[in-house]
């Protein structure tokens, strides 16, 4: 495909995005209220940054929290949201868009198309200094990890005496049990999916007992006893409200996926400001904090806005 037609691609789900976001209900809290108050001389003189997410709770979370930060710095503030890892990553690669949230190992094995590194911190680093070469700049990552997880009935736990993979995997051997397992069609055949879980534990499970689902319906299936285990995103909040178990990975199965803030290299010369907040937002992320927020939205159907903003304010990122 032409670079031209790659640029034609990126504008048109640009375009496509601003709709979408053009239709979103209004926010509610205060200080976006009174930023709709302005003036038009007024907004007009305010700096504008324009943030992507893709299309998940934990991204809309980071991309609203990223918003209120910068809109108290300020900033005038556009958020867009994008179906899919290739489209955000474009839109910054061609300016569309200032900045968004990228995981670590995304941008390792999608963006840089290198094999998987276990190591968080060199990681980090590799991904860090490949984008420098592209203008593209990497704040500090959070130690928020969205990574593959097993899941369990906690009833499945108790029976067996089953806490960690390598629990898991001396049952199956030990029972020749044939366990049932599910998981979406990507971690089949990602380089660090199902073959790394044999790998790593040095067992051949089988693909005939996996079956592929949809990624949302993986901890019901768990639930309603359909299979046995899944393997799915640690922060999925249906593991917390159907009361299902994530089995200790004690060894290194799974790459970490860190998410962290990446963004044109001009735009942070230019508001050396928008590092040092992101940076301090980065600092108070963790798993357990991400997947508490995930729930707040996703289970209990808290405002999105409201969320991000309690948080900020619960951490000191800014005031009330």
């Amino acid at each position: 495909m032409s670079s031209f037609f790659k640029v034609c691609r990126v504008f048109v789900m640009f375009i496509c995005c601003l709709f979408l976001l053009s239709c979103n209900d209004s926010h509610s809290i205060d200080s976006t209220k009174k930023e709709n108050q302005l003036k038009p001389e007024e907004a007009s003189e305010k700096p504008v940054i324009q943030i992507g997410s893709k299309s998940l709770t934990e991204q809309y979370l980071l991309m609203k929290m990223t918003a209120l930060l910068l809109k108290y710095e300020g900033f005038r503030v556009k958020e867009i949201r994008f179906l899919d890892s290739p489209s955000i990553r474009q839109a910054l690669e061609q300016g569309y868009i200032d900045m968004y949230w990228e995981y670590t190992n995304t941008a390792r094995m999608y963006y840089h198309k290198k094999s998987p590194v276990y190591n968080g911190d060199q990681l980090y680093n590799l991904v860090k200094e490949e984008d420098a070469m592209s203008g593209i700049t990497w704040l500090n990552r959070s130690d928020f990890n969205s990574s593959w997880r097993l899941i369990v009935t906690r009833s499945f736990v108790e029976k067996h005496h089953i806490h960690t993979i390598s629990d898991l995997m001396k049952y199956i051997q030990r029972e020749e049990k044939k366990i049932k397992i599910a998981t979406n069609e990507e971690f089949l055949i990602r380089e660090d999916g199902f073959k790394r879980l044999n790998e790593a534990y040095h067992i051949d499970m089988g693909k005939e007992n996996v079956i592929a689902l949809d990624s949302k319906i993986l901890p019901l299936a768990v639930k309603e006893g359909r299979v046995d285990v899944a393997v799915g995103m640690g922060s999925d909040s249906h593991i917390e409200e159907y009361g299902l178990v994530v089995l200790k990975e004690d060894k290194v199965v799974f790459p970490p996926y860190h998410a962290a803030p990446v963004m044109l290299t001009k735009t942070m010369k230019e508001y050396p400001i928008v590092s040092e907040k992101l940076n301090g937002l980065s600092a108070e992320l963790t798993n357990e904090k991400i997947h508490q927020l995930v729930y707040k939205v996703d289970i209990l159907h808290q405002d999105v806005s409201k969320v991000a903003y309690d948080f900020l304010v619960a951490n000191e990122l800014i005031q009330k």
